[in-house]
Order: C-alpha cells, then structure tokens, then sequence
C-alpha cells in the first residue's frame, strides 16, 4: 500500500529538545522514535511511506523566519522526500513578507497550532497569510483548539467554514479528525470540498483524541480524510497508526484514496 503521510514534525534541534521536554515533564507519553531528519526520513522508507509532510512552528514573535529556512534546507537535504509547512506567527510584521519568500523556497503551506501558537487560524492578521495560501495552490494544515488536553475548541468547525468562505481557495487539513467535533466538519466538506481531515493519532492511545468514526464514515467522506501520524511524537508504534487508519477502510480503493491519492491531490502543484 503506498502512503503519502501528510502530518509529520521535524523541528530545529534546539526547538525539539524542547519540545521533547515538554512532553516529558507535563505527560505520560513515552517518546523515544529518533528526532534527526535523516533518521526520521529512514523510518517511514522503512514503513513503505512514499512520501511524507513535516512542520514545525513559532511559538513566539521573531523565530519564524529562521525556523522556515531550517525547514527548506532540511526539505533538500532530504532530496525533497519530505515537504515542508511553512509556519508564521502573527506578533511579525513582517509575517506576509517572509511566509511568501518561504513559499518560494520550496513550502507547500502553512502549519498553524492553535494552542502551542496562541493565535486561532481566524485571527484577522493572517488574512493576507491565507491569501498568499491560496494563491501558491498549498494548503493550511490546523491542529484546532487544546485538544488533547481539553476538549474546548471554541466552535472551531463554525471558525474553520468562515475561513473558506473568505478564502474559497484555499484548502485547509484539520488535524486529528477534528476531534471532538469530527461530525460539524465532515457535514463542512459538503459545501466546502476543499476541506479535509487527517487521521493523526484520532484511532490510538488517548481516548481524548479519539474519534467514533467508522468505516460508514470513511465510505461517505473518502474524498476528504487523509493519513497523518504525528510521527516521530508517537507513544506508540508507527504502524499503529496505519492499521487503526486502514481498518476503517472498507476497500482497497478508499484505502488507496485515503493514504495516497487524496494527498496527492493536495500536493499535485509541488510533487
């Protein structure tokens, strides 16, 4: 089965340390898949991944830009196996300036973290950031609200809908299924079919990040969910994260979709 991960971290080494540290002092997961790109690249060769889409973020003003040209030159010296998602933060004035010089330097798009970030994928100051977005023909990849550590999203889907009926091309990945409210966006596709959920860590581990979808579901919205896996910032096995996704898949063919074709169409302009 050919796979095109769509969620995945690589980070500067200073930034994952930290990161790792976090998650250490403030949860019980047990995080020990190696950080280095090059070793992270390996192991999804190794896991049959044929592609794969990393990010990082700025969790303060002033760290983006740099963390942007770590990223373009990782996505290099990977031979652009993987691709990465710009970040951006809204305290810059000069956000729009240096997103779209990392657009030209080889990002698909933007990855924004509500929580980490402390700025929501609606705030006015990224209008023109979406504009740039849309225009590059990449996407929005958005990890929605504080999930897992509350469930509080402050009606995310409803926040997410008016981003696309402002920017109606731009195309915005919700992560994690969008859990806890994985219904409102589904029902969102409908109008907006450039919309989609990916299945990062929504089928494993914490039952606060678990998503009831089936594979009725899966049938119905084959055309809009897409495989992610967090990886390397598992507390469990890769392959955890292919099964719990794939046996929701009630066929080949919308197995075949949601672990490749669908984000193929999502990077058709950068693969």
């Amino acid at each position: 089965m050919s796979i095109i991960d769509i969620h995945t971290h690589l980070h500067p080494p200073r930034l994952f340390r930290a990161i790792r540290r976090w998650f250490a002092e403030h949860s019980d997961w047990n995080l020990s898949h190696p950080t280095e790109p090059e070793a992270v690249a390996r192991s999804l060769r190794d896991f049959g991944v044929e592609r794969f889409v990393f990010c990082s973020y700025a969790h303060k003003a002033g760290m983006a830009r740099e963390i942007n040209q770590w990223l373009s030159e990782t996505s290099r010296k990977l031979d652009r196996y993987g691709l990465p998602l710009a970040t951006v933060h809204v305290d810059d004035p000069d956000a729009a300036q240096y997103y779209e010089e990392a657009l030209n330097d080889g990002c698909v798009g933007l990855k924004i973290h509500e929580d980490v970030q402390k700025f929501a994928i609606d705030d006015a100051r990224l209008e023109p950031i979406h504009a740039l977005t849309a225009k590059s023909a990449g996407f929005v990849l958005v990890h929605v609200g504080p999930i897992p550590w509350q469930d509080d999203t402050a009606n995310g889907p409803a926040r997410v809908g008016a981003v696309l009926e402002k920017h109606p091309g731009l195309t915005v990945v919700v992560a994690h299924m969008g859990v806890p409210e994985t219904d409102k966006y589904l029902e969102l596709t409908r109008e907006h079919p450039n919309l989609y959920l990916d299945t990062t860590m929504a089928f494993t581990h914490r039952l606060t990040m678990r998503c009831q979808a089936t594979s009725e579901t899966f049938d119905a919205y084959q055309h809009n969910i897409v495989f992610g896996s967090d990886h390397p910032n598992l507390p469990h096995h890769y392959s955890q994260e292919v099964e719990e996704a794939a046996a929701r898949c009630s066929s080949q063919e919308i197995k075949r979709m949601v672990f490749s074709e669908n984000a193929r169409q999502l990077l058709s302009g950068h693969l």
